[in-house]
């Protein structure tokens, strides 16, 4: 793994009163980083899958699948790329909704069900790596990989719900700053932090 990787670690480790370790690839482990290194890449999932992060989105432009079977109220179905965690904008005036389809080998992918075929441009929130992630967000990364691991590491409820807090508060603290690194026609990144401090209020 990377220096990252280690960075965001030892971010949690600090915020659980632990030791930091000098990497993450350490062999043997001891036994807190044994411990924490499992809910590493869930807890960046878990960051990235709330907000369009600019550091974690693709643009494409999907075609209908032949392979996910459809509906009576979404006969059409697409399906997002390997490591899609959610659509962020889709194109498409009539209705659609997200899903998940279980492919044969038991594996899951993110589809698109629609009413309508044809090609349609998507954007996708992509799972990433901790090198890949921008700056801004591995605050909320590390308090939300400490929340994660506070109970197997220290067994207090207390203080994972509290890092739960501190982690949502970085979240809306690093929409606002990813926001103004883009402009569109429309302000949609503006709008949805004003709509989601609302909802906490």
């Amino acid at each position: 793994m990377s220096q990252a990787a280690t960075l965001l670690v030892n971010g949690a480790l600090v915020q659980l009163g632990e030791d930091p370790v000098q990497s993450v690839e350490l062999d043997p482990a001891p036994g807190r980083l044994v411990k924490i290194l499992p809910h590493l890449q869930p807890a960046i999932d878990a960051v990235l899958v709330k907000y369009g992060w600019l550091c974690a989105l693709d643009y494409l432009t999907l075609q209908p699948s032949g392979l996910v079977p459809g509906n009576w109220k979404y006969p059409v179905a697409y399906v997002a790329p390997a490591g899609a965690l959610r659509f962020w904008e889709v194109e498409r005036a009539s209705g659609w909704e997200r899903g998940v389809w279980e492919r044969d080998d038991g594996a899951t992918q993110v589809v698109l069900r629609a009413k309508e075929g044809g090609p349609i441009n998507v954007s996708c929130v992509m799972r990433r790596k901790a090198d890949a992630l921008d700056a801004n967000i591995r605050d909320a990364v590390v308090f939300e990989l400490a929340a994660r691991a506070a109970r197997p590491i220290g067994g207090s409820v207390e203080r994972a719900l509290e890092l739960r807090k501190l982690a949502d508060d970085a979240v809306l603290a690093a929409m606002g700053t990813d926001g103004q690194d883009t402009r569109a026609n429309e302000p949609m990144f503006a709008d949805r932090v004003g709509a989601l401090r609302a909802q906490a209020q």
